[in-house]
């Protein structure tokens, strides 16, 4: 036997206001709309529909049992009536909302006839461009196919234009599925109409009834000196115009940098780093080299000879990076330097260095001496 009271978590004694409370939260928790279980909601319907009838309520505490026919005659509790005076007439079902009707229709979209969105949703697309194209900045257009309201009907369709009769200009259709004594409620795009809520009698001869027809757009891109992997480019209103939307969408254009197996130089901000390979001599003595392949196009020749540099050390030449967004100003470019194995000397070489560091001491291998040698 049923502890209808349990049911909804409520005291045998719990007042007409306090059930319906109850009855609300849990029935908006567990509707199998929102993930709930059916056999619960089926349940707390009939527990409501029982202890909300003061007879019927009566008859269970008295006796203990489920007063029969409770679920026979009316088909089942009528749920809308329930939501609508929980939540008033424009709550889903009830006599002011529309498509009312006595159910409640959960998680409900009525279409493009009840009520019609501002705009069309955005189209973003990602184009690649070069270091160069950023370092100097570039100009291109982009020819893109996109829909326009038909000329000839203005987005109508055609002529002699009735509310559709299969969903009755809703532009949806409802569908109910038995679930024990509850009959719940969905909807479905109305295929007769495409959700316009509309037929038209005499098709348009210029679209066919499409409502819109093909048409291109030409986009003027500009990449400022400067922009950044990921900076957005937008072309306001140059989506697919719809008879669904007031407006269209925007075009969205996102940068993408195109690197290649020969890029040497990589980007961090406004700063460019480059790496450079240096022999033992030139660490110790200096060097020069002629850098190519600058985003700017320009050759540089660089020399050093200011002192040893060490493996993995890093130089800074001023006015060499990457123009910064919204200035005149160029970054910095960062020189990292790598020194090369010296494998073998020649004796001539070795000479030279004694020469230089006369203090120098061949080692001394002895007996208990432990030699070491390169790791594999």
């Amino acid at each position: 036997m049923s502890d209808l009271y349990g049911i909804l978590g409520v005291q045998k004694g719990a007042s007409a206001e306090e059930i319906k409370r109850a009855y609300r939260k849990e029935a908006l928790t567990h509707h199998p709309d929102r993930g709930g279980s059916k056999e619960r909601f089926q349940a707390l319907g009939e527990a409501y529909d029982i202890l909300s009838n003061d007879d019927k309520r009566d008859q269970y505490d008295v006796t203990g049992q489920i007063p029969r026919g409770s679920d026979e005659g009316g088909g089942g509790p009528d749920l809308g009536a329930m939501f609508s005076s929980m939540f008033g007439s424009g709550f889903p079902g009830g006599p002011g909302f529309p498509g009312g009707g006595g159910m409640p229709f959960f998680g409900m979209n009525f279409g493009p006839s009840a009520v019609k969105p501002a705009r069309g949703p955005n189209k973003i697309h990602e184009i690649g461009v070069s270091l160069a194209d950023l370092y100097k900045g570039k100009k291109f257009t982009v020819t893109m196919k996109r829909d326009v309201l038909c000329g000839g009907c203005k987005g109508s369709g055609g002529a002699r234009i009735d509310v559709c009769g299969a969903c009755g200009g809703k532009g949806f259709q409802l569908r109910g599925q038995q679930m024990g004594p509850i009959m719940a409620m969905t909807h479905a795009a109305c295929a007769s109409c495409n959700q316009t809520g509309k037929r038209v009698k005499e098709q348009c001869g210029a679209c066919k009834g499409r409502q819109t027809q093909d048409s291109e757009s030409v986009l003027e891109v500009v990449i400022a000196p400067g922009m950044r992997e990921g900076d957005r480019i937008t072309f306001p209103g140059k989506c697919s115009e719809s008879p669904q939307f007031d407006s269209p969408g925007d075009v969205i254009l996102v940068l993408r940098a195109v690197n290649t197996d020969s890029d040497v130089w990589i980007r961090n901000g406004d700063t460019l780093t480059v790496s450079v390979t240096l022999s033992l001599a030139e660490s110790l003595l200096g060097w020069e080299r002629q850098l190519e392949g600058h985003p700017s196009g320009r050759s540089l020749h660089i020399v050093w000879k200011d002192g040893v540099l060490r493996e993995g050390e890093t130089l800074r030449i001023e006015g060499w990076g990457m123009p910064c967004t919204g200035s005149e100003a160029l970054g910095d470019m960062r020189l990292v330097c790598h020194v090369a194995e010296q494998s073998a000397w020649s004796d001539e070489q070795r000479r030279a260095l004694l020469s230089v560091w006369p203090d120098w001491k061949e080692p001394v291998v002895k007996e208990d001496t432990v030699v070491a040698s390169r790791s594999a």
